[in-house]
């Protein structure tokens, strides 16, 4: 990774006070969301948006209509654009399409301009190595921020707080978004592809690979949404929960599922994401670019707020992390999770918010205003889950004021 760039940049300090700078990095539906709940926050005084389709960038500045906004062009691959346009900003929020080294970029930019980082989804052996560096900064890079992981990782360790010791860890999500048009909700190179990633098992210490779409398995969700079939699918809560949790874990899996996962199952299963070159009538061509320049792009909040005023889409999401273990002499199970919003709700309160990305996003949102006031003050870099037990509960009590509520179940298993 490049060291020295022959840039001189001046450090920003994210103590307390007001006026703080963030960066934000992919101008996509998650950028997009985040941007709008940062402008509306008294303790931000400019939003840089950047990526490297200034059109984008353009567009969400013109939607919110800010004296806080600063548009930059700025390619991910270059340590030095992220750079020039992250000069004295206190927080680096990577938006940007899941990307393991669009990921060590930012966070190599973030060190050098010397500004917090943050990112919705990572990749945690190459990211967790880098703790070392990010503590004798005396710098925080918070990894995985979204709903899942992020929201999750927070329920697992609020749930392993009420354990004397964790015996397993299940993540668990299910949902749907129903759209009466072709479209996709979440950015399709990333979302297919983690459907044919192997997903990882930890299990007695050990991290093994599991074939995807395997471990099928019926879960009973708290109602409404009721029991439904999940797979085993690649995640981050398997790599980092057994690292910070402790507690003496010995398993823990991510498994999801919903209306579309038949479909997807036969997809990956017929080699459609397969990215070798096959020759086809003379031509040399990846079925997965092909399957891909096929798939409906992620739609602009503009055109979602069309679909939502038109009822044509609805949505029902479930998540929980399901957790036990020993607590004194007895064995006990808690599962926290979240059935989330309704279209309605979500339409009063943020207008053309893509509703997964809402999801995802406002959890995200949350974890950046805490690193903007200070409130974070671990430092290295690390997952939700290690984060102080007060700052999470601070986190869970502000997403209940965006509208996303958890609950919780307890049962005495023996």
């Amino acid at each position: 990774m490049p060291k020295d760039l022959n840039l001189k940049m001046e450090y920003s300090s994210c103590s307390k006070g007001m006026y703080m700078k963030i960066l934000i990095v992919g101008i996509g539906a998650q950028g997009s969301i985040i941007a709008t709940e940062m402008v509306k926050s008294p303790e931000v005084s400019e939003v840089r948006l950047s990526d490297i389709d200034l059109g984008k960038v353009e567009r969400l500045a013109e939607r919110l209509n800010s004296e806080k906004v600063r548009t930059h062009l700025v390619d991910a691959n270059r340590i030095d654009d992220v750079m020039r346009a992250a000069r004295n900003v206190n927080v680096i929020v990577n938006t940007t399409m899941w990307n393991a080294q669009f990921n060590l970029n930012i966070m190599e930019a973030s060190l050098n301009v010397g500004a917090h980082y943050q990112d919705l989804a990572s990749y945690p052996p190459e990211q967790l190595a880098l703790s070392d560096r990010w503590k004798e900064a005396g710098l925080t890079a918070l990894i995985d921020t979204g709903v899942s992981p992020g929201f999750t990782n927070v329920l697992a360790a609020q749930a392993a707080d009420k354990l004397d010791r964790v015996e397993e860890i299940r993540i668990r999500l299910w949902g749907g978004v129903e759209s009466k048009e072709p479209t996709s909700f979440w950015s399709p190179e990333t979302a297919w592809t983690d459907m044919a990633e192997k997903p990882i098992v930890y299990r007695n210490g050990e991290y093994k690979k599991v074939p995807p779409f395997s471990g099928e398995e019926i879960y009973n969700f708290p109602d409404p949404v009721g029991s439904q079939t999940v797979f085993w699918h690649s995640h981050e809560e398997p790599e980092t929960l057994p690292r910070f949790i402790g507690k003496g874990v010995k398993y823990v899996d991510f498994k999801m599922g919903g209306p579309d996962f038949p479909l997807a199952k036969a997809i990956v299963g017929l080699g459609l994401m397969n990215d070798k070159p096959m020759n086809v009538k003379g031509v040399k061509v990846a079925p997965r670019d092909v399957f891909l320049a096929l798939v409906p792009p992620t739609p602009s909040m503009k055109e979602v707020e069309r679909m939502i005023k038109a009822g044509m889409i609805n949505m029902r999401i479930c998540c929980a992390a399901d957790v036990n273990g020993q607590k004194e002499d007895a064995k006990m199970r808690y599962i926290l999770y979240s059935n989330f919003m309704n279209i309605n709700e979500l339409k009063k309160r943020m207008p053309g918010a893509n509703p997964v990305a809402y999801i995802t996003s406002i959890p995200a949102s949350i974890f950046t205003k805490m690193l903007v006031k200070g409130k974070i003050k671990t430092r290295g870099v690390i997952p939700p889950e290690a984060l102080e037990p007060a700052v999470r509960q601070a986190f869970i009590a502000e997403l209940a004021e965006k509208g996303i509520t958890v609950r919780e179940k307890v049962e005495r298993l023996g």
